[in-house]
């Protein structure tokens, strides 16, 4: 399992999710559900760099995106991923 950092922030219709270390985004009605939405977007995406043989992006200093006024009225979280399996060449 590995840990992903997300950042929440509250629409009309739910949460709107950021995974900054990955660039990806997604929503959901409620928390619960925007974080699965992340985690399923995070999978995806780890899945896609193996799948391309890239290298997953570097993970950055939580203090680094606290610290950006861009985030500050956002609601930070992890979300755990199990990531994809390499897989065995025939």
């Amino acid at each position: 399992m590995k840990r992903f950092l997300i950042m929440l922030e509250q629409t009309e219709t739910g949460f709107a999710v950021q995974v900054p270390d990955l660039a990806i985004t997604t929503n959901g009605e409620n928390i619960e559900a925007a974080k699965q939405a992340a985690s399923e977007a995070i999978r995806i995406n780890l899945e896609a760099y193996q799948e391309a043989g890239q290298r997953v992006p570097d993970e950055q200093s939580v203090s680094r995106h606290l610290e950006n006024p861009e985030f500050r009225d956002l609601l930070f979280a992890y979300v755990e991923v199990t990531e994809p399996k390499a897989k065995i060449a025939a």
